[in-house]
């Protein structure tokens, strides 16, 4: 808890803060088993976002979460996002493998990203990286095996599975490039 308040104290006194004073001392509040190198900001309102670690990692970098964000690990699953990276309301991250989200992404409302890839004997994980400067509109879902390049954009309530070059425009169920 110190850690994340002089993390917190650094980002205001270096004048780099994105969010207000009240909203980083309330992410410093958010309960669950995480780490990362910058100060969580918990934005406008209720209910709280849900971190939960199970005996998995949550690794957080300067970013900011919306209410009713949730960020659940399935067994020794892990979610790492990057600095400048802002969840908003509602959106859902769960890892049974591994989510990655680069720097400066932007991930919309109501967004659903999941390393699940399906069924067979059991359940099926593929790991989930989005790089730097990836806008997800909102009610996207985002499925395991997918890779989007610097720059991807996700239209609203796109599918999306596969990988993807920097800079693709991605809409549709199941997404294609539409530029």
């Amino acid at each position: 808890m110190i850690a994340r308040v002089s993390q917190m104290l650094r980002v205001l006194v270096r004048g780099g803060r994105q969010y207000s004073p009240i909203a980083y001392a309330c992410g410093a509040l958010l309960p669950g088993r995480r780490s990362g190198a910058g100060p969580v900001a918990w934005v406008r309102g209720w209910p709280m976002p849900d971190v939960r670690a199970g005996a998995g990692a949550i690794e957080l970098g300067h970013v900011g979460l919306y209410p009713g964000v949730k960020l659940h690990c399935r067994g020794a699953g892990r979610i790492v996002i990057g600095d400048g990276t802002f969840l908003n309301r509602s959106a859902r991250l769960f890892a049974g493998s591994s989510v990655t989200l680069g720097a400066r992404c932007m991930v919309s409302w109501q967004t659903t990203i999941t390393d699940f890839a399906g069924f067979e004997a059991a359940a099926l994980f593929a790991p989930v990286v989005l790089e730097d400067e990836v806008w997800i509109g909102n009610r996207a879902i985002i499925l395991g095996g997918t890779r989007l390049g610097r720059g991807c954009v996700v239209a609203a309530g796109a599918v999306v599975q596969g990988d993807f070059p920097a800079g693709a425009i991605l809409a549709g169920q199941p997404a294609e490039c539409v530029s």
